[in-house]
């Protein structure tokens, strides 16, 4: 399948869903560079039982946040290029980002530090993963994604 082929038989809706979802993962680069280079500025307006929570996340969680994120943006670059390892990359993107949040916001204790409102961002997270690598097993069924 040709180039031209394959722009003509995707939908109009993909490339602005696929550059939110690049945009999305990038943003989850900052997230992830604030944390591990301006966290002290970034956790200031926290109470001090956020502070210590946050402070104690170990580092291989930092390394597994890393993984989500780059593989994200990764699978993103993927959709644009219409590849079809996006698929194994949104796959390896969404288990990093569960086992992320459910460390954080489950066995580490951040249900109890931040609240009921501190599981929104982690939910949506773990959903927007989902919903990639749903996209992107649907982009390859439908032959958007060949090369």
């Amino acid at each position: 399948m040709n180039i031209s082929t394959a722009v003509t038989r995707t939908p109009k809706w993909y490339l602005p869903i696929v550059i939110v979802a690049l945009l999305w993962n990038l943003l989850g680069c900052l997230f992830l560079a604030i944390e591990l280079f301006a966290q002290d500025a970034a956790i200031a307006s926290m109470t001090e039982p956020q502070q210590e929570w946050v402070r104690s996340t170990p580092g291989w969680i930092y390394v597994i946040y890393a993984i989500g994120v780059t593989t994200g943006v990764a699978g993103s670059i993927g959709l644009l290029a219409r590849k079809t390892a996006t698929t194994t990359l949104f796959a390896i993107s969404l288990v990093a980002v569960v086992v992320q949040m459910t460390y954080t916001m489950g066995i580490a204790g951040g249900f109890e530090v931040m609240g009921p409102s501190g599981l929104i961002m982690p939910a949506v997270v773990v959903v927007i993963a989902a919903l990639l690598f749903g996209l992107s097993r649907f982009g390859k069924k439908a032959g958007w994604l060949s090369r």
